[in-house]
């Protein structure tokens, strides 16, 4: 069976042991932008508590091969990947080396090669030339898709997506002289028609920003972010233990809706395996989730406040012990124009 018969948006088995954590940074050492940044110390750091204690860094691709062969990801799998191809990438390049851990950088290609603070050609070059740096698609001009989703119509839309692509894709190969293989979202946004539009273009995989392991069982990648008020070591070793929460559907769907309040929930695989379920709605927080059968529904009525609004569950899986996690997002259509809604 190919991984596209077999890859689905959700996940449609029990969670196991074998997953990859795959982390996602942006900038290095760079105090202008605190919010994007993560130190190059800290970066070390937990680069040093990888290879200190046993986890296996590969390239995406190599995890794709895994996931496409049919066969599980070996335990304590990590693949790091790093968005946009900031000036700074240089910085982490250097880093990786000397622990010779291989990496995956997604560029964004009307700027790489062109704007000061991105990286040059030569570079690219120079990073490509190690063995440990692959690099792959972020769109041309790095488009906010839930911006674009929520004011145009499906056929404006799906033209943006085609230029979007052609433009990336045509730099890509003047630059690399191949097509893409994978594709991060700007800004992590996606919705069904983006989803379908670049999968029927033939990219293997399609990287989000939300949270979460990933089990080689769904077409989108969850990633952990290692950013700003989202970084630091204690944080990064604990996402390192966090496992896939398997989740058969969930409410609501993801892309756009035009629902407020909306309904979160989540059908689980054997939901008897886990406990302490708790539901989150960005800017709503974390909430008690209550048991339905197979579903756990939020404990009270929630708002979405953000046009882009990320939606996930956590529970304790009963076996290990351990934490597992699910998160999506949507598109709150009423917030197009970027106002809260009127609560009733």
């Amino acid at each position: 069976m190919t991984l596209s018969a077999s890859l689905s948006l959700l996940q449609t088995s029990p969670a196991s042991t074998n997953y990859a954590t795959v982390f996602i940074y942006h900038r290095f050492g760079d105090p202008r932008y605190p919010s994007t940044s993560v130190s190059l110390e800290d970066f070390k750091k937990e680069l040093s508590y990888l290879k200190e204690n046993g986890y296996k860094v590969i390239k995406l691709s190599q995890l794709y091969q895994i996931v496409s062969s049919g066969r599980e990801i070996p335990p304590k799998t990590v693949v790091i990947t790093i968005d946009d191809g900031y000036r700074t990438t240089y910085k982490a390049f250097k880093i990786l080396k000397e622990f010779n851990f291989p990496f995956t950088v997604f560029l964004y290609m009307e700027a790489v090669g062109r704007y000061p603070d991105f990286l040059t050609n030569k570079q690219i070059r120079e990073m490509e030339k190690s063995g440990l740096a692959e690099f792959e698609n972020h769109l041309y001009s790095h488009p906010s898709l839930a911006k674009l989703r929520a004011k145009l119509t499906e056929k404006e839309y799906l033209k943006v997506l085609r230029r979007e692509a052609e433009l990336s894709e045509r730099r890509f190969k003047e630059i690399f002289g191949r097509r893409p293989e994978f594709l991060a979202f700007p800004y992590g946004e996606y919705d069904k028609i983006s989803v379908k539009f670049f999968k029927e273009r033939g990219y293997k995989l399609l990287l989000t920003q939300d949270r979460g392991s990933y089990d080689g069982k769904r077409f989108l990648v969850p990633r952990f972010a290692v950013v700003g008020n989202q970084s630091g070591f204690k944080r990064f070793v604990r996402e390192l233990r966090v496992e896939p929460l398997p989740v058969r559907e969930h409410r609501p769907e993801i892309g756009l809706t035009y629902e407020n309040p909306v309904e979160v929930a989540f059908r689980l695989e054997e939901p008897e395996n886990y406990r302490n379920c708790r539901i989150y709605l960005t800017k709503n927080g974390w909430i008690k989730g209550v048991k339905e059968g197979d579903w756990i529904r939020g404990s009270h009525e929630l708002w979405a406040e953000r046009l882009r609004s990320r939606a996930g569950i956590k529970c304790i899986n009963k076996k290990s012990g351990r934490k597992a996690e699910f998160f999506f997002l949507f598109i709150e259509g009423n917030l197009k124009g970027g106002k809260s809604p009127q609560r009733r």
